[in-house]
């Protein structure tokens, strides 16, 4: 699987892992990230694995952190970062050693993960944020990391982004893909909620959430969990379990605002217009209405 660097029109360059047409995040921890991906299909699931899918910068550290907690009947913070969890970055020998309850994650289509995740019908739980914040959000994340080699400018990633010309794809496509995969698939079991919905009523989404993994737990333990989870919080106390040597200046920086509507603090009148209107040419079929404040 070869290194890709995706051109942009400032003349910078964005370095992705190329995966038949497919973009991921470069794995600098793995010695062959090309041969584990290709073997992922045929990877063992267990039936009380856990799958956090999300669009990158959708709140999947926070989902992650809620979701391990809830499983473990612990409030407190995890020792481990969830990328030690992500599917696209571990090695199959890591996968297999994770004791159970395994709390797994990913940004890759479902049709990439292992076919016995999807025999056994392993629980699924899919975050989704509005894709403004997200772009935001994914730009400062490729400005900071040192392996994507990125120095553009916020006005030439807007087009790219929308392009999807970044690793994962298009926010619209990924959108789209679990849209039609939850149509197709309604006994599947799968939970939904949003960045927005998460911000706007945390107890409310969390109970639902406990309901859907089929755990018992009382409000004072959730609400605790909520407190740990606090973006503030998991900024302060997580950041650090980042490896900072990745990152441009050796300070990890995978946290940063953790806010609805951050967007419109970068997106120029042309820039939002052109969003709305990619926007409304991909979702004109589709019933996802995301909501861009709160």
């Amino acid at each position: 699987m070869p290194l890709k660097k995706l051109p942009y029109n400032d003349g910078s360059t964005l370095t992705v892992m190329d995966l038949d047409g497919f973009y991921l995040t470069l794995a600098s921890n793995l010695k062959n990230q090309e041969e584990e991906l290709l073997s992922m299909p045929d990877w063992q699931a267990r039936d009380d694995d856990v799958m956090i899918c999300t669009y990158p910068k959708s709140g999947t550290h926070m989902l992650w952190e809620i979701v391990c907690m809830l499983m473990t009947n612990k409030a407190r913070r995890i020792p481990t970062s969830k990328s030690d969890y992500m599917m696209e970055v571990i090695p199959k020998a890591s996968y297999d050693n994770f004791p159970s309850p395994r709390v797994l994650n990913t940004h890759m289509y479902f049709e990439y993960l292992p076919k016995d995740f999807a025999k056994r019908k392993c629980k699924i739980v899919y975050i989704m944020r509005n894709p403004k914040d997200v772009a935001v959000s994914f730009f400062n994340h490729h400005s900071n990391i040192i392996s994507y080699n990125f120095s553009g400018t916020w006005g030439n990633y807007v087009p790219r982004y929308l392009k999807g010309d970044v690793d994962y794809g298009t926010w619209f496509d990924y959108t789209l893909k679990w849209e039609k995969f939850m149509a197709d698939n309604p006994d599947y079991p799968i939970f939904m909620t949003t960045f927005e919905d998460m911000k706007e009523d945390a107890l409310r989404e969390v109970n639902r959430l406990a309901k859907f993994l089929e755990v018992d737990r009382g409000q004072d333990f959730l609400k605790e969990v909520i407190d740990l989870c606090h973006f503030d919080r998991m900024k302060k106390e997580k950041n650090h379990m980042e490896v900072v040597g990745g990152w441009r200046g050796g300070t990890a920086a995978m946290y940063r605002k953790g806010e609805v509507g951050d967007w419109k603090n970068w997106f120029t009148v042309a820039q939002n217009e052109l969003f709305d209107q990619v926007c409304q040419e991909k979702m004109k079929y589709s019933e996802v209405k995301p909501r861009y404040t709160l």
